[in-house]
């Protein structure tokens, strides 16, 4: 995954199999409270990674503040358009991830930005986002230490054709896998989709900025909570497989 990859081939003829829907409907609107405290980000364990890079461990105070408990989604996002008149993601039109309750994609830093701010709201810095992704106990993902393909919509051992997840070359309707929460309660914190973060990364220069979590693109690796793909802002060419979630002071 790389800037001006979109990451889907042009054939729609690929279809998804939905897994069961959800029994209780879910508030996309919904927030939840991340405690202050210090908290140990980062590892010493590195893995081999595809794409992304890895920070050394280290323990960083992260004060209170709230975090989207879902992805943002095309429903949130239309409202947004319509309000603003902002330009619309580049995937818009495609049916393969148009439905209100996936994840908005195709947009850049700025447009993710943009957003939140209109929502009286803000990116989560990357320290704020390992946090809610991890907790404090330094897990390599939301649920725990080893990579379970069912627990998340991930790249299906790299064939990405649904046969694990149930989801083909697209992201999945946000909170669909109740088996990948983080120890906060919020889901999709590893795959479905990468979720831009506020600054720039640890490991480059402030031009350049971060996407965390991993997407339907990746498997174990990139999916860890600690990596971070370094993307440039001003990508002209908005991928498939990156979306973001929002944060606000308590």
């Amino acid at each position: 995954m790389g800037c001006g990859s979109d990451e889907v081939s042009e054939d729609p003829a690929r279809e998804q199999t939905p897994l069961a829907a959800l029994d209780t409907p879910i508030d996309v609107e919904d927030m939840v409270l991340i405690p202050a405290g210090a908290v140990r980000l980062g590892t010493d364990s590195k893995t081999d990674l595809t794409f992304g890079t890895e920070a050394d461990t280290r323990t960083v105070f992260v004060a209170a503040f709230y975090i989207d408990k879902y992805e943002v989604t095309n429903k949130q996002y239309a409202k947004f358009l319509a309000e603003t008149g902002h330009r619309k993601p580049k995937f818009w039109a495609d049916p393969r991830f148009n439905a209100p309750d996936q994840p908005v994609v195709g947009v850049n830093w700025e447009d993710a930005e943009t957003y939140a701010t209109w929502a009286g709201k803000r990116l989560p810095t990357a320290s704020e986002w390992e946090k809610a992704a991890r907790g404090t106990d330094g897990r390599h993902y939301p649920w725990g230490n080893d990579y379970d393909a069912a627990r998340g919509n991930f790249d299906d051992g790299g064939s990405m054709d649904g046969s694990t997840d149930g989801y083909a070359m697209t992201a999945a309707p946000v909170g669909h896998f109740i088996d990948g929460l983080s120890p906060y309660g919020l889901h999709d914190m590893a795959g479905n989709v990468w979720e831009w973060v506020a600054e720039h990364s640890e490991t480059t220069d402030k031009k350049i900025y971060a996407i965390r979590g991993g997407s339907w693109t990746n498997g174990a690796g990139d999916t860890r909570t600690t990596v971070a793909y370094i993307y440039p802002a001003q990508c002209s060419d908005h991928s498939s497989s990156v979306g973001f979630r929002c944060a606000k002071n308590p």
